[in-house]
């Protein structure tokens, strides 16, 4: 097991993410993007309508989309 496999799965087994994938669909604070690495003790995405990557905690205002776009996990605050 590599590094960032590692990290990974830390990340899947300390925030229960068994589904977590890099390249899987996300929406961080209202942006859809993509995962796309791991940032320190976070994970990192590369935005779908911007050329920006951004680092986000895995369970702050973030949701976790399937294949199909459908939610797997929701952790955004619901006002």
């Amino acid at each position: 097991m590599t590094a960032k496999e590692y990290a990974l799965q830390q990340i899947r087994d300390s925030y229960n993410l068994p589904f977590l994938k890099i390249g899987m669909n996300v929406i961080v604070n209202q942006k859809k993007g993509k995962i796309s690495g791991i940032s320190n003790f976070g994970l990192k995405a590369k935005l779908t309508d911007e050329n920006k990557t951004i680092c986000f905690h895995p369970t702050w205002e973030t949701a976790y989309l399937d294949e199909d776009g459908y939610i797997i996990q929701d952790f955004r605050n619901k006002q």
